[in-house]
């Protein structure tokens, strides 16, 4: 793939998420100006940067939801919820489209006709693709282009070439300002720099020196001798407004792509009895399938400029520059009795039509510095100064590589541990105590960096969990507004920390429990009302760092779960006996909810009712090595809590032996080890117990669970590892005590995929697999033997 293309689709996403924020916080903060401008900004910057591939497609659409967002920036339009789902969707629909460049390195063929109709969905609310002719009659008036002054030459002329060439295709104009702050403006309480900073839609600004300094003795730092060349798209009413307390100070004019060309070129400016001979010598002189944008362009420019048409030749000829524009085009038109307002319909509609030719990027400033706006700048070190540097240093890796680092990181570990068992040999069968005590020391060297290593990779592979949380304002406002349910959604703790993937996985259990809670938690405005509670209902996602783990906490002030109801439910879906619906407590019937197949729902629909729905985020959770609860009160609302592991990367198990088989369990689950005396177990109703600490713990017998050999002498003491399975303990009775070991987890494949009871092997030191344990399971598996 190009190395352009690639960078685009990577910085795509984040432009696309700036803008999806952006408009969902317009609708609960409709109005503000801050905000209407980041989203504006995201999208320009969106635009410009798919300008530089042949997806002409694409530009077209994201010009359409760029000029509906200026006229909303101007003040022109209010945005509302239609014109929200309209940008919505059009920005959905681009977010498809790059999945299939991502691929093929081409739009889909339907690209076209997909975006139609969203363009015209986008400027109905200009006035349709007769937007601009509409609203000089509404009274707004054109653009006025304004002759290039000779202060442009103060801006790098390789970068005004590159913007006349974007901005040529589009309809667009830029404001340039020219700032002269008096010299004793300091006096005065004015900071000209922090005015400059304060422009909107900044897209350059130069720093002019004066020509020659004073000498060092007579210089006067009190005294401004600096001037400032700024580039925007803010509108005039914007830029008179902020520099309303230094109108003498400052000279603005409004340029189009033709004005900063002919400035290039040293031409003269054109004047308005020249416009229409240009557009029939371009016409008649030029291949108009090529030049057929240039054209309209100039037409444009005709029938806007004062005086520039009047009845007669002139007119008429515009009229065939435009036939002849549209003819090449291939959308052939009659403009034989059109007026100037209906020509310029007809232009604005035909330029929609025009393919847009690729537009260069933005080089590095070369004579000025870009500022962007409302950033504070920090100074700047000097080049030879290795403390100069500004901002913080952030390297792009691709994630293939990462993993891979990860996995090299696994392997290390193996080796690592290998060196354990080559001291033992060095000690048990060639008996040099002084050898083994050697390797132990390596091995001691090795396990430090080896570790510090491995955190290292981590902090590499860490995401905040707002990138999980993201997808979730967007998901909660359609939901709600389909349901017809007002909604607020609350976020806590997004900067918490989690490894990749765990955050890729959480994603799905996240979904499945918001909709849950829309669907089923959360009541409408008028039943809350009713229950005496805000007509806005609480959704809150938040999550905190536990130790090793994270908890991502899903709750709302909705009706809560009836324990009745649930019971009920359960045993009209055969899930529990007689005997259970009459004694299950309420903690209990909550967690039915997470019984295959359970649902409160009476009809299915395309959100819920199949029962497919906690059942998965229970077992999506348990995979990843987490556990998961709920609490309910009853028309108080619900919280679901998942304790995720931080990483899923690097696994620490405990080693220990069975019918001379290792196996190992995550530590996580690991409560402690002891040995007890033979004659201290019971057995309570066929099952082996032991007592401690007042604490009856039931014991699992392994061996046999696996139906393996045991190896255990009669009256010897019995190992038990004490493991927390869904909150409880459970005793395994086990043959020997390992050590514990950090191991790289691989799922079981192949012909053993069916073997639920082990979760993944891992590679030890001396070469052997071991079989890691999936305890859910295995305690199944045993009350089944039993």
């Amino acid at each position: 793939m190009n190395p352009l293309l690639a960078q685009f689709l990577a910085e795509a996403n984040d432009l696309l998420a700036q803008v999806d924020e952006g408009l969902l916080q317009l609708e609960r903060v409709p109005g503000d100006p801050e905000l209407v401008n980041e989203v504006f900004r995201a999208a320009h910057t969106f635009k410009g940067s798919s300008g530089l591939f042949d997806f002409p497609e694409l530009t077209r659409l994201t010009h359409a939801a760029e000029d509906l967002l200026d006229a909303v920036r101007g003040g022109r339009l209010t945005l509302d919820s239609g014109m929200t789902d309209d940008l919505l969707a059009a920005f959905d629909l681009i977010r498809g489209w790059l999945a299939h460049v991502t691929t093929h390195e081409r739009l889909p063929a339907s690209a076209g006709t997909d975006a139609a109709g969203l363009i015209t969905k986008l400027r109905a609310p200009l006035g349709g693709e007769a937007a601009p002719a509409a609203a000089r009659t509404a009274g707004v008036p054109a653009p006025v282009i304004d002759v290039a002054p000779d202060w442009l030459a103060w801006l790098d002329a390789e970068w005004l070439t590159e913007t006349a060439a974007w901005l040529a295709t589009t309809s667009s104009t830029l404001r340039f300002v020219w700032y002269t702050p008096d010299t004793d403006c300091f006096f005065r309480a004015e900071d000209p720099l922090h005015l400059v900073r304060q422009v909107p839609a900044l897209e350059k600004l130069g720093v002019v020196q004066p020509e020659a300094w004073p000498a060092p003795e007579d210089y006067d730092e009190y005294t401004c001798m600096l001037s400032f060349v700024v580039v925007t798209r803010a509108a005039m009413g914007e830029l008179n407004h902020l520099f309303r307390y230094v109108p003498d100070q400052i000279e603005i004019v409004e340029l189009d792509s033709d004005a900063i060309t002919r400035h290039l070129s040293g031409e003269p400016p054109l004047r308005a009895e020249e416009a229409v001979s240009v557009v029939v010598t371009a016409v008649i002189d030029s291949e108009v399938s090529a030049d057929a944008r240039a054209v309209l362009q100039a037409a444009h420019r005709a029938l806007t400029l004062e005086g520039a048409v009047a009845e007669g030749a002139r007119l008429r000829s515009v009229r065939h520059a435009v036939a002849a524009a549209a003819w090449a085009l291939g959308v052939p038109v009659d403009v034989a009795e059109s007026s100037p307002d209906e020509l310029i319909a007809t232009v604005v509609r035909l330029a929609g039509e025009a393919a847009p030719a690729p537009v260069a990027p933005i080089p590095a400033q070369l004579q000025t510095q870009a500022v962007a706006p409302h950033e504070e700048k920090e100074p700047v070190g000097r080049a030879d100064d290795p403390g100069g540097q500004v901002g913080t240093r952030v390297l792009k890796v691709d994630q293939e590589k990462v993993d891979r680092l990860m996995e090299l990181v696994g392997e290390l570990n193996v080796a690592k541990n290998g060196l354990t068992f080559l001291a033992d040999a060095a000690e048990e069968e060639f008996g040099s105590r002084v050898l083994s005590r050697r390797i132990k020391d390596q091995y001691a060297g090795l396990h430090r960096i080896a570790e510090e290593l491995q955190a290292a990779v981590m902090d590499v592979r860490m995401l905040p969990l707002s990138v999980a949380f993201g997808r979730f304002p967007r998901l909660v406002r359609d939901l709600s507004r389909r349901l017809g349910k007002t909604i607020e959604l609350v976020t806590e703790g997004e900067d918490t920390m989690a490894d990749k993937d765990v955050i890729e996985a959480l994603g799905d259990p996240l979904v499945h429990l918001v909709r849950n809670s829309l669907d089923h938690g959360i009541e409408t405005s008028d039943e809350r009302i009713a229950a005496g509670k805000h007509a806005a209902a609480k959704l809150t996602l938040a999550a905190v760092a536990d130790g090793d783990a994270v908890i991502v906490e899903v709750s709302d002030d909705g009706r809560g779960v009836d324990p009745e109801r649930v019971k009920r439910k359960a045993y009209e879906k055969g899930l529990i006996s007689e005997e259970e619906l009459e004694t299950l407590t309420e903690t209990e019937a909550v967690d039915l909810v997470f019984r295959p197949g359970f649902s409160t729902a009476d009809q299915v629909s395309d959100l819920s009712g199949r029962g497919v729905g906690m059942d998965a985020v229970r077992a999506s959770v348990e995979k990843l090595g987490g556990t998961v609860t709920m609490r309910s009160k009853f028309g108080h609302g619900t919280s679901t809590r998942l304790r995720l592991p931080l990483s899923m990367a690097v696994t620490q198990v405990m080693v220990f032996s069975v019918g001379g088989q290792r196996f190992g369990i995550p530590v996580d689950l690991v409560v402690e080890t002891v040995r007890v005396p033979a004659g201290e177990m019971s057995r309570v109703l066929h099952q082996e117990v032991v007592m401690m600490r007042g604490e009856v713990v039931p014991v699992i017998d392994l061996a046999r669970a696996l139906d393996m050999p045991s190896t255990l002498a009669e009256g010897a003491d019995r190992p038990i590892l004490v493991v927390s399975v869904n909150n409880q303990r459970v005793g395994l009775l086990v043959e020997q005590f390992h050590r514990e070991v950090d191991v790289i987890l691989k799922p079981m494949e192949g012909l053993l995929a069916y073997a639920d009871e082990f979760s993944g092997t891992a590679l030890l030191g001396d070469g052997l697999v071991l079989l890691v344990l999936n305890m859910k399971e295995v305690l199944g598996l045993a009350a089944r033997v039993a």
